[in-house]
């Protein structure tokens, strides 16, 4: 399956089996690159990421949850662990220092943000993540079109981040 500029509609990938957030995502603008189910690698090991949205603002990157009802996102029971303690923010630790060692090999900037996806339509989230954002799919594509970044990056940077990205993705 080839990944396409945001403005073209596509079907399938990783998102949506899980969601409709891929689908909002192709609809983002062409001034964004969207990428579905990449698995990126840079000096580490590889990462799957669930969805990437690279544009004038930065690099998103986006872990899908299907959780529902009250998710607490800050304090004991928080979203942040499961039932076993485990943290369920190290996949998006582990997203951001791929991307991020991949432009430090390659001498580019970017802001990289995480973003934690709820898409369950009955989920509620309560209080604040700490190190990455939480959201509903239905505030996903107004978060990162909202997003002001540290470095704006130029139509041919994105494309140049873009093109990495694939280069170094299985």
């Amino acid at each position: 399956m080839q990944d396409q500029p945001a403005d073209t509609p596509r079907s399938g990938g990783l998102g949506d089996t899980r969601s409709g957030l891929a689908q909002q995502l192709n609809y983002i603008g062409g001034a964004y690159r969207v990428l579905h189910g990449k698995r990126v690698k840079s000096s580490g090991s590889p990462q799957v990421i669930d969805h990437l949205v690279i544009g004038p603002n930065g690099i998103f990157h986006i872990s899908v949850n299907p959780a529902s009802g009250e998710i607490r996102l800050d304090g004991p029971g928080s979203a942040t662990e499961d039932s076993a303690g485990a943290d369920l923010t190290a996949p998006l630790y582990r997203h951001e220092f791929v991307l991020k060692e991949l432009l430090r090999e390659h001498k580019l900037r970017a802001d990289v943000v995480g973003i934690v996806c709820f898409t369950n339509p009955d989920s509620r989230l309560v209080g604040t993540a700490k190190a990455f954002v939480a959201l509903g799919a239905d505030r996903v594509v107004s978060h990162i079109q909202n997003h002001r970044p540290t470095r704006t990056l130029s139509p041919a940077d994105v494309a140049s981040i873009e093109q990495l990205i694939l280069e170094n993705s299985e």
